[in-house]
């Protein structure tokens, strides 16, 4: 299963990422993919951008390669009232928002407080999508998110760093716990791949073995094609 679309990805503005938009961009068009978000994260993150780099986005290309730029951010989450480390005025003018809990900038809490985080987060009409929600280190209330997240029409992340990522031990039960609940509630899903490196845009070998265990649907997967990922960004509200 290949998705035509990666939805997670960085560069080297993200601080602790490997390769240039350029070098993503030639690696997604080698493998025949057709899209990318861009995804670096907000100012938070030690050696981060600023959030106004945002604003440098306009006057970039839409298409590299052949490859279609998506312009997105991957937004720290900051305390659990979901407030976010970039502006509202940067949010909105962005193709796809993710936002995610990472323990450099926000120390787990309870499960209680986690899912009040992803959930007032989800709620931020700007943002499309919550990173890695498999973290066993921030446990989460998964039938509550889920569902707020299918009643905004948004989408819940599959994501390929996570599931394999050694420090995430446990993420792949989470992950399949994840789609169960997904399947349950017809909630869609992204695939992405959450690369750091030019070498792992698209790669999503692991998630899509999840996906094969799990009797996963291909129709709530939005990333399968781009015209259904567009169709997605055409059709939310961010009213």
């Amino acid at each position: 299963m290949k998705f035509e679309v990666d939805t997670h990805t960085h560069t080297v503005l993200s601080g602790h990422a490997q390769s240039t938009l350029l070098e993503n961009a030639a690696a997604a068009a080698k493998k025949g993919i057709a899209g990318i978000v861009l995804s670096d994260h907000g100012p938070s993150i030690q050696s981060a951008p600023p959030d106004f780099t945002i604003s440098t986005y306009s006057a970039f290309p839409k298409t590299i390669m052949g490859v279609h730029i998506y312009y997105g951010t991957e937004a720290n989450i900051l305390d659990f009232s979901g407030a976010l480390d970039i502006k509202e005025e940067y949010l909105e003018v962005l193709d796809f928002a993710i936002a995610g809990l990472h323990g450099f900038v926000l120390r787990p809490g309870s499960k209680t407080q986690n899912t009040d985080a992803v959930i007032n987060t989800i709620n931020n009409k700007y943002i499309d999508m919550i990173s890695h929600p498999d973290n066993p280190s921030y446990p989460i209330d998964y039938e509550v998110f889920i569902k707020e997240t299918g009643r905004l029409n948004k989408i819940v992340e599959l994501n390929e760093h996570s599931i394999w990522y050694r420090l995430h031990k446990g993420a792949k039960e989470k992950a399949l716990k994840i789609l169960e609940l997904c399947k349950k509630h017809e909630v869609r899903i992204a695939v992405s791949s959450d690369a750091h490196i030019c070498l792992n845009v698209g790669e999503c070998n692991t998630a899509v073995a999840v996906l094969n265990e799990a009797d996963f649907p291909q129709e709530l997967i939005v990333n399968l094609t781009k015209e259904r990922f567009d169709s997605f960004l055409a059709d939310r509200s961010r009213l």
